[in-house]
């Protein structure tokens, strides 16, 4: 059910790997229709369809773009970033590859066919890759688990002709409404996706809320070409049929049920803005097919692909949770200065590491460790010095580095708890009973204790919110031993490297030891 990446690739490989099976794809939509303009691959994802399909691979790398690094597109400055690799297609000639792969192995593609979700096929197997608003799932949601978690944040999905590099880039710009944000990416074919995201307050103050459900009309297009006019080198946004939307997070307890199966986005979605949609419906694909050609048994094959695709799935989700609530947020850090914003924004999950943007960008990481010593007036040459090293301005006070011990006796402290529910946005926790949280504090401490290692950046995020909220300086309680961890040197993820790049990029100013 549904010829998106997910149905296509399954009904290719099942036809490899299964060569005397019958494969039908039910689509409801026209063939060679496609939302979405474009999406982007990476690597690892383009080695695995390498692996098990090659002639499937070398089709779609001969009609993707390298993207060679990201560029970040702030008022007045714009941060070039290398390392950040990826390949870009066009939606619609991804399509068209899978769909010819796979009537090439013989799988019959019934398009303008709606099967109603109370019919149950009586097929061996029925795959549900019908999308993250999957009727077939949502009529059997009891029996799959299912739940569904909405972002604050709206997006509508764009085109343009703009004639961008070959880079992934973001605006980032402040407009009488609000600020708004565009993510931008070219394909080989003409053209390229941009992306709006704004949060609530700005969508409605520039009056998108009148019209929530339909889709934009010319005048607001023209109005959102108007504000990334700049970017878009004074060329026109283009939609079809496009209109704003709020991600929904969807997960399942179990991907099966007797004869059906999910995958791709009925089965789990993660935020777009670490590209990943497509990745996993297609990681999917391959591991379906892999499974049901691997066990006789449907519910063998079935428990083999979930256990495949389960671990890789949620760690994908909780990277992404992080980046969907920094992009709610994000008109909030829009003061930072600009090294300090570029390396918030490339941080914004757990998965950047100092180790990584060593490796990826050392001299945009060398320039952001440079400016963040000249903002404190830290004069001396050593650059390899630590940020928790260098001096700070605490109200009248000149502090020679960023140690806090606490009580700190003198000082007016703050200690909110963090949430326990990582689902939390920003807004929910600016609200009662934080809000005004630092008014009358010269420094807010966060965490009772040190936090424990796996929950240093949700600490970090509940910190960084508080910050950009109250304008008060924020600490956050660290381990007494957090030199002596492994990675002294700051260039693995230790204790050290984390804190030393909390501070490079503004989330917190100062970190605190409990000298009690």
């Amino acid at each position: 059910m549904g010829a998106g990446p997910a149905g296509l690739l399954t009904a290719r490989m099942v036809g490899l790997l299964l060569p005397g099976a019958e494969v039908e794809v039910y689509e409801r939509g026209e063939p060679g229709e496609a939302s979405g303009f474009g999406v982007t691959l990476s690597a690892r994802t383009l080695g695995g369809i390498a692996g098990a399909d090659p002639d499937t691979h070398r089709r779609i790398v001969g009609a993707s773009l390298p993207l060679s690094g990201i560029d970040i597109a702030l008022p007045g400055r714009t941060l070039r970033y290398d390392g950040f690799e990826v390949a870009s297609i066009s939606r619609h000639t991804l399509l068209t590859i899978l769909r010819e792969q796979a009537e090439a192995v013989g799988a019959r593609i019934r398009y303008r066919r709606a099967v109603p979700p109370e019919t149950l096929s009586d097929a061996d197997v029925v795959a549900l890759a019908d999308g993250a608003a999957s009727a077939h799932r949502t009529a059997r949601a009891a029996g799959f688990g299912t739940t569904t978690l909405t972002g604050a944040a709206r997006f509508v999905w764009l085109g343009t002709d703009a004639p961008f590099e070959p880079r992934t880039s973001f605006a980032f710009v402040r407009t009488p409404y609000g600020p708004m944000a565009a993510h931008c990416y070219p394909h080989a074919d003409a053209g390229a996706t941009v992306v709006v995201e704004t949060d609530e307050a700005t969508w409605r103050a520039a009056g998108f809320g009148g019209n929530a459900s339909g889709p934009l009309g010319d005048d607001r297009l023209g109005m959102l070409s108007e504000v990334f006019a700049e970017h878009l080198g004074g060329r026109k946004l283009v939609g079809d049929r496009n209109r704003w939307s709020r991600f929904t997070v969807v997960t399942n307890r179990r991907w099966s049920v007797g004869n059906t199966v999910l995958l791709g986005d009925a089965a789990h979605t993660a935020h777009f803005t670490v590209g990943s949609g497509t990745k996993l419906a297609l990681e999917d694909a391959i591991a379906l097919a892999t499974a049901l050609s691997g066990h006789r048994d449907r519910a063998e094959a079935f428990d083999a692909y979930e256990r495949a695709r389960r671990g890789p799935v949620e760690r994908t989700q909780r990277l992404a949770a992080p980046s969907m609530r920094w992009w709610e947020g994000f008109g909030r850090r829009l003061d930072l200065p600009a090294e300090e914003f570029g390396l918030h924004f490339l941080t914004r999950t757990p998965a950047m590491t100092l180790a990584a943007l060593r490796r990826r960008c050392p001299d945009r990481l060398a320039e952001a460790e440079a400016a963040f010593r000249r903002r404190a007036g830290d004069g001396r040459p050593d650059a390899a010095r630590h940020a928790v090293d260098t001096p700070f301005r605490l109200g009248p006070a000149a502090l020679p580095n960023r140690l806090l011990s606490l009580p700190a006796p003198g000082l007016r402290l703050r200690e909110p708890e963090c949430p326990d529910d990582p689902d939390w946005s920003e807004d929910d926790i600016l609200s009662v009973p934080n809000a005004g949280v630092g008014a009358d504090a010269d420094v807010i401490v966060v965490g009772a204790g040190a936090p424990p290692w796996e929950c240093w950046h949700e600490t970090l995020r509940y910190a960084s919110a508080l910050r950009a909220e109250s304008g008060t300086p924020v600490a956050v309680r660290v381990p007494a031993d957090w030199r002596d961890g492994p990675g002294l040197d700051a260039d693995e993820d230790s204790w050290s490297a984390r804190i030393h790049l909390a501070l490079l990029a503004g989330r917190i100013d100062l970190v605190a030891l409990d000298g009690r």
